[in-house]
């Protein structure tokens, strides 16, 4: 017999409904996942996971050009298989899917693959089995879904969560949008040997980042020979044959495919949230406080459906936070700006802390530390390549750390360093009584000092 009487129901299954509801139900509660579709949410299925696998495979061709430089004589002409690439990707997402299964299973959370609408603050339709279940607390975790824009023939083009699926390619792809995901895919697609275009509605890239990452990350992808189209933005897609015609307000591009990466929205449509009294802002996202509670006292909302910080590992902090709230009555609040994040382009990027930008609306005073150089590895190419971007932005009077920037090979796994040390409130003297490792790129950020 169906359980029907919950003490937390959560809904969405990716990494904060997880994780909630799997440690929540090791301490003997009553609780439910209610997912309508695989376990594991956009990161694991179809946002961070399968791309870092693309951005692996993409990164090939450059290294077989680097290690040309360094002697080894190498004649083949590489050539990449997509659909063996999707087809191992497909493999270990299904891996990653039943692993997520199963350990809610031994914590005991009963997993409902269905779609819900709320019926009252403590009642939950189940749309397939056409069930009412009924909860103390309710946490909401649906995650986010990428916008389409509102033109003619905007079915024409995918969005970036279809482009996982996709078992084959045309030769010329058009992306549309200047955010992480469009210039990520910009840069792994032209690694693999397709024709890109770029179109933005700016003439500037990457503009939610400081004004030096998206100006480096600029000229790398024209450098790659991506093909931009500036301060374009779509009036219409009209197809004929294998050609998509994209008309834009400074002409018409002929493309094979076209993929929309123009942002996110919070997945709420299907919630009804505004039949009992879930508050929702200006950007559409759910309203909470520090304990991520909305303005219903027993219901709680994770993860990107609160658009804080839109990255799997807040959502899962998020999610650690709260279950403690509930088991301690403590409250933990997540300082949004201490956490890193990186875009995976060539050269890759790290970030963490204040922008200039940030720190100019604050009316905050700051200095910066900057350098710019080829690495080591690029020693005996002729033209220069991927020089590493190191930017420091401090605070003058304590010489506290307010923000990094680190542009170059490996920077993701260097900012994540970097965190653990602004966090603990690192400053300039630090860094100078820190005895680098020589040589590397990185030692540049204890040398600029």
């Amino acid at each position: 017999m169906m359980k029907k009487n919950f003490d937390y129901i959560v809904i969405g299954a990716g990494s904060g409904g997880v994780r909630f509801a799997r440690l929540m139900a090791k301490t003997g509660k009553k609780v439910c996942l209610i997912e309508k579709s695989k376990v594991g949410g956009t990161c694991v299925i179809r946002g961070c996971v399968p791309k870092k696998l693309y951005v692996y495979a993409s990164a090939f061709e450059d290294q077989i050009q680097d290690a040309k430089t360094f002697g080894w004589n190498i004649n083949l002409l590489p050539k990449h298989n997509w659909k063996n690439l999707v087809n191992k990707k497909n493999n270990e997402i299904d891996r990653l899917n039943k692993i997520y299964i199963n350990n809610l299973t031994k914590a005991g959370v009963v997993l409902f693959q269905d779609e819900a609408t709320l019926l009252t603050k403590n009642s939950v339709l189940l749309k397939k089995k056409k069930t009412k279940i009924t909860g103390k607390n309710i946490i909401i975790a649906t995650g986010s879904s990428p916008n389409i824009p509102n033109i003619n023939g905007a079915n024409l083009g995918i969005t970036s969560d279809q482009f996982f699926e996709l078992k084959k390619l045309p030769k010329n792809i058009s992306i549309v949008g200047s955010g992480y995901i469009a210039i990520e895919f910009a840069f792994l697609l032209k690694n693999l040997g397709y024709d890109v275009n770029l179109i933005i509605r700016k003439k500037t890239i990457l503009n939610e980042f400081d004004e030096d990452i998206g100006s480096r990350i600029l000229e790398a992808a024209k450098a790659k020979k991506i093909k931009l189209f500036d301060e374009s933005y779509l009036l219409s897609l009209t197809k004929n044959k294998n050609f998509i015609y994209v008309k834009t307000n400074k002409g018409t591009i002929k493309t094979n495919l076209v993929i929309y990466a123009i942002g996110r929205s919070p997945n709420l449509s299907s919630l009804q949230l505004e039949k009992i009294g879930v508050k929702t802002n200006s950007h559409k996202a759910i309203k909470v406080n520090s304990k991520s509670q909305t303005t219903i006292s027993n219901i709680y909302a994770l993860g990107d459906v609160t658009n804080r910080k839109n990255l799997t590992p807040v959502a899962i902090r998020e999610a650690v936070y709260l279950y403690d709230y509930f088991t301690t009555k403590k409250v933990k609040t997540l300082n949004y700006k201490n956490v890193a994040s990186a875009i995976f382009t060539q050269p890759e990027v790290g970030v963490i802390g204040y922008s200039e930008k940030d720190l100019i609306q604050l009316n905050k005073k700051y200095k910066i530390l900057k350098t710019e150089f080829t690495p080591m590895k690029y020693a005996f190419y002729k033209k220069k390549k991927n020089k590493v971007f190191i930017k420091v932005i401090y605070e003058p009077k304590s010489e506290k750390v307010l923000g990094a920037i680190y542009i170059g090979e490996g920077a993701a796994e260097i900012i994540q360093t970097l965190a653990i040390a602004i966090t603990k409130k690192l400053t300039l003297k630090d860094l100078k009584l820190t005895v680098p490792v020589h040589p590397t790129s990185s030692e540049e950020l204890v040398t600029l000092v």
